[in-house]
């Protein structure tokens, strides 16, 4: 499992109806697709929504046990453009009819080799770059200290 490290901040934070919204997206093993603003939508991602509303509704973070890692970027960008920010696609249904329609996240999210970044509902997500399976120890980490030798500090400490 990845374990992912980090959270989208969440300003002003959700209400009670947008909380809900999620939550209920989330446990009803429907993709986004399937949602009030994604039905018919081939833009939508054909995803799980793995981001989790903390209960006071000022932040999101990644359920790596609910979705692919790669789903982060596209589901998040489905999460603001059409249920948070301003001028979202779901501005106007009745069954959004508690949203507020003026968040605005911004954060990092980091794990399974990518980094997603929110700032000001705009979000970008990087790959890192893996290291060389052929990299070797440097030769002071190889050499292992005599058994009399008793390490107090580490030299990189």
């Amino acid at each position: 499992m990845h374990e992912l490290t980090g959270c989208l901040r969440i300003r002003p934070a959700l209400n009670e109806a947008e909380r809900a919204y999620l939550h209920a997206v989330a446990d009803s093993g429907r993709t986004l697709r399937g949602t009030t603003t994604g039905r018919g939508d081939t833009t939508v991602p054909f995803a799980y929504l793995a981001w989790e509303v903390c209960r006071d509704g000022c932040c999101l973070t990644w359920d790596a046990t609910s979705e692919r890692p790669s789903m982060m970027l596209p589901s998040l960008r489905f999460v603001i453009d059409h249920l948070l920010r301003d001028g979202a696609k779901g501005e106007g249904n009745p069954q959004l009819a508690g949203f507020t329609f003026d968040h605005v996240l911004d954060g990092i999210v980091t794990g399974a080799g990518r980094v997603v970044e929110a700032r000001a509902n705009r979000v970008s997500e990087r790959t890192l770059t893996p290291s060389c399976a052929r990299t070797k120890p440097s030769r002071s980490r190889a050499r292992k200290l005599p058994e009399n030798v008793v390490e107090l500090r580490p030299r990189r400490a």
